[in-house]
């Protein structure tokens, strides 16, 4: 005797909730295949990183060509293989002016190749003395400031190694491992830049008021006179074709074909 209750399900309410829960089944495999494949990406990114940052250390500690070219000429075609040292070995002394640390660096004199733990050392004596950031030092700098050192039987005395981009000048090659302020032992600023250029140095910057040459691996020639601080700054004299250039106020050389930033 009681009435009767109906409930009416719309026809296509049952189709629709079998579809809705098939495209959130879609959508959480879509959404796990995704993760899985970022997954994957990310370990081969990482993977990829560290074979660069390795590659781009053992590139720097054995450049293709140093031992067939002069020290003084940039390799074409960097190795990517370190070797051992096997022959000869080179030996000479840096000296930092600051603290009188000293080091003696030995490498391979027929390939110029240091072994491994010698690299590490060297990289640690040029890191920034301001920051402790040390960073890959091309070997044809050892090279070079072996050569001045054989030269003048002394050793070398390193102002400035290896700088971070904050404490240099625009494109510097203090910044790529690729040059060095020093002095040496008896000799006057004047001489040692005399000497840098006459044993082909491209990249030779004299600092009599500071007392040190710049020195570094750069193609086109350059050579510049950083005459010290006066009015307005430093004074600035850069040798070019034809004659010289001599802006003021700026303490390292401007930026001028070719490259003037040391």
């Amino acid at each position: 005797m009681r009435p009767v209750r109906t409930l009416t399900i719309p026809r296509l309410l049952p189709a629709g909730l079998l579809a809705a829960s098939a495209l959130l089944v879609v959508i959480a495999i879509g959404l796990s295949f995704s993760t899985w494949t970022m997954s994957g990406k990310l370990a081969g990114l990482k993977n990829r990183v560290v074979t660069m940052m390795k590659l781009a250390d053992d590139m720097a500690i054995s450049p293709e060509g140093v031992a067939q070219a002069d020290v003084l000429r940039p390799s074409a075609n960097p190795a990517i293989h370190v070797h051992k040292p096997s022959g000869a070995q080179a030996r000479f002394t840096l000296e930092t002016a600051s603290l009188g640390e000293q080091l003696e660096i030995a490498f391979d004199l027929s390939s110029g190749d240091m072994d491994e733990a010698t690299y590490r050392a060297v990289k640690h004596f040029m890191r920034c003395r301001r920051t402790g950031a040390e960073a890959p030092i091309d070997p044809r700098l050892i090279e070079m400031l072996y050569k001045i050192s054989q030269r003048t039987g002394e050793k070398i005395i390193l102002i400035s190694g290896f700088r971070p981009p904050a404490f240099a000048a625009p494109a510097s090659y203090h910044t790529r491992g690729m040059a060095a302020d020093i002095r040496i032992p008896g000799m006057t600023t004047l001489m040692v830049r005399d000497l840098a250029r006459a044993m082909g140095v491209r990249g030779v910057g004299y600092y009599p008021h500071s007392q040190f040459v710049h020195v570094d691996l750069r193609e086109e020639p350059f050579f510049w006179t950083d005459l010290g601080p006066g009015e307005g700054g430093a004074e600035v004299e850069v040798e070019v074709e034809g004659g010289k250039a001599q802006p003021t106020g700026a303490s390292e050389p401007f930026s001028a074909p070719p490259p003037a930033s040391d």
